[in-house]
């Protein structure tokens, strides 16, 4: 008995080891692999904004109001003609040097004219190059700007124009919106001092970065291990510009411990196997240095049976000793099982099998726990008209078949349906059952239901019924999850915020004529889709600015028509925000001619008829409020 105790004991502590030691590894060479990745899409964003100010650079030197702007000679109206142009590009600063290198014009410094350009290296390569253009990271007023100078042809070159970017905290998170990973740019001096100029780090790791790289020896695009804030991360060092001693550097770094916790995971339950398995094999030693082998055959007969569902079966043991009572206690088990399987199988046809279970895993009480969930809101329009003059049967079997239809859709991309609100429908995904890609099922889900509608509605058209019309609003948030009720009557769902948004959501589908809404926060995190951005709203009940946009399709399968829609409507709607009026109302007025059905061309001519007659605030930027739901 000691020696196979003994035995089993070296065998476990040796898989134990192994196991741990290769997800250590394993979990590194994950980490090292992704910041490689990592800091290939920092340098590709890096690329795409100096393109980016190229070309609108480039556009800028050739353009002849820009030019005329410029032959005035005066400060102020060349001025005005760069932030006009800084505007239309989103640049954070643009400059008009002289071919003698002194500023004319600087948006950032309003100020400058006359003055000796602090970098004339970067014009001395703009000359060196056969296009007359440079590009570079620069440092104004102390704050580090991605820039790029082409020549001002008036035909022949007559001076330099300067366009950039700022590299700020706003950068660093959108680069770790896409690659997960926390970014961190660094200005080196030649002294060799750091000086952290954009991260996504909070306020105390941003302060200690710095000083844990400078007690660490680091190289250029090599991934090494160092602790900030008692946090194991690994991290690697590329190059922005300049060089290792002088120049601005990225930090890219994950964290060790997160990536380790499922592997800590799998080691306790490794652990709690070794355990029970030593404890089961020394329990199975005992009973049968007991001869009692019948009575174990005869409850593992009755254990198999009970897993292939036959709950009728029970064990026949007639001893008054441990067995007796372990015989008892197994069919006590198997009419509870029984009970719980018929339970389970009612409670199944109130609410979704997924809700079921979660409520039978665990303890029934009052509670919920905070997770990000995406939740659809869908409701059939005019419903309530509808059934005027029908008879109660006839409402609840259309009601019933269109509520199958939808359902079915939603199970079929593994969302839950929360609950039946008459005509409406709450579905989750993300509660109870998470997966990787909850909000992109959630836009599949509702663009499946369109079409599920379509079909049903083909069938009422044919028995001379009124087809049937929906409206759906999608949110993704921090909600809180749980069983929510009073003590005798509990119901599984989500609360919060952005519940509320949802269904907010799904009202604002009649305005614009749009079947699906979803919000900024959905849009992005179903990357996988195309998107028509229909408006920057507050809605009732909400202080907050919220962006909405209208799933158009899997953003590969798009047309190539409805592409260049979608984009022509969004040059009209940046026209719109800018007060261009008249380029506005062209666009509009071109696209309600070519596609007369969308309300959402005829909703924007009539806002700009109503407001470019009308004093807007100078700090308009096209929000639309609205009073109701």
């Amino acid at each position: 008995m000691v020696l196979i105790a003994g035995l089993l004991l070296l065998v476990q502590a040796s898989v134990f080891l192994a196991v741990n030691t290769a997800n250590i590894q394993s979990a590194r060479q994950q980490i090292d692999d992704a910041l490689q990745i990592t800091a290939g899409q920092f340098h590709k964003t890096i690329e795409d904004r100096e393109q980016r100010l190229l070309s609108a650079a480039r556009l800028m030197s050739r353009d002849y109001p820009f030019k005329q702007a410029y032959a005035t000679g005066e400060h102020g109206t060349i001025l005005s003609a760069l932030e006009n142009q800084s505007a239309r590009v989103f640049a954070n600063i643009m400059m008009l040097l002289t071919l003698d290198i002194d500023v004319i014009a600087d948006t950032l410094r309003p100020e400058l004219s006359t003055t000796p350009f602090e970098f004339p290296e970067l014009i001395e390569r703009a000359e060196e190059d056969q296009y007359g253009e440079a590009a570079d990271i620069r440092f104004f007023n102390g704050k580090p700007y991605q820039v790029v100078v082409v020549p001002l042809f008036t035909p022949a070159p007559s001076a330099w124009i300067i366009s950039g970017f700022l590299i700020s905290d706003v950068f660093a998170r959108d680069l770790q919106k896409h690659t997960h990973s926390h970014v961190s740019l660094l200005h080196v001096s030649e002294r060799g001092e750091s000086t952290v100029v954009a991260s996504t780090l909070d306020k105390q790791l941003r302060e200690m970065l710095p000083v844990e790289l400078n007690k660490n020896q680091w190289d250029i695009d090599r991934s090494r291990l160092f602790s900030l804030g008692g946090q194991e991360y690994v991290y690697l060092v590329t190059t922005v510009w300049g060089n290792k001693t002088r120049g601005v550097v990225a930090v890219l770094q994950r964290s060790l411990d997160d990536a380790l916790k499922p592997y800590r995971r799998l080691r306790n339950i490794l652990m709690m196997v070794f355990l029970v398995g030593l404890g089961l094999s020394m329990a199975g030693g005992v009973f049968m240095a007991r001869s009692v082998t019948k009575p174990v055959k005869l409850l593992a007969e009755g254990a198999k049976k009970i897993r292939e569902g036959d709950y009728n079966h029970h064990v026949n043991i007639t001893q008054r000793d441990e067995m007796g009572e372990l015989a008892e206690s197994f069919n006590s088990m198997v009419t509870g099982l029984a009970e719980r399987d018929k339970v389970r199988n009612l409670l199944g046809k109130v609410v979704s099998p997924e809700v079921a279970e979660e409520l039978l895993r665990k303890d029934i009480e009052l509670g919920g726990e905070e997770r990000e969930v995406t939740i659809l809101f869908s409701d059939v329009r005019n419903f309530t008209s509808m059934c005027e003059g029908k008879k109660p049967t006839e409402i609840l079997t259309l009601l019933n078949n269109y509520l199958t239809r939808v359902s079915a859709v939603i199970e079929e991309h593994g969302g839950v349906v929360d609950k039946y609100i008459g005509d409406a429908v709450m579905a989750l995904f993300g509660a109870p059952l998470k997966h990787d890609n909850d909000p992109s099922r959630a836009v599949a889900t509702a663009l499946g239901m369109c079409d599920a509608l379509s079909v049903m509605n083909v069938e009422l058209v044919e028995r001379g019924l009124a087809p049937l019309g929906v409206g759906i609003g999608i949110n993704t948030a921090e909600v809180v999850a749980g069983n929510m009720g009073s003590n005798n009557r509990l119901n599984y769902t989500v609360v919060g915020d952005g519940v509320n948004l949802a269904s907010r959501l799904e009202g604002l589908t009649k305005q614009y004529g749009a079947t699906v809404i979803t919000s900024g926060s959905t849009r992005d995190a179903a990357a996988d889709y195309a998107y028509r951005e229909l408006d920057r709203v507050q809605v009732k009940g909400k202080k907050e600015v919220v962006s909405i946009f209208e799933p158009m399709g899997l953003d590969a399968e798009l047309p190539d028509k409805l592409a260049n829609e979608v984009e022509r409507y969004h040059q009209g709607l940046a026209a719109y925000r800018q007060r261009d009026w008249k380029l506005a109302l062209s666009i509009f007025e071109s696209l309600t001619n070519a596609v007369p059905e969308t309300r959402l061309y005829t909703v924007y001519l009539e806002r700009i008829h109503r407001l470019r007659t009308s004093r807007l605030p100078e700090d308009w930027t096209g929000v639309h409020t609205y009073e109701t739901k």
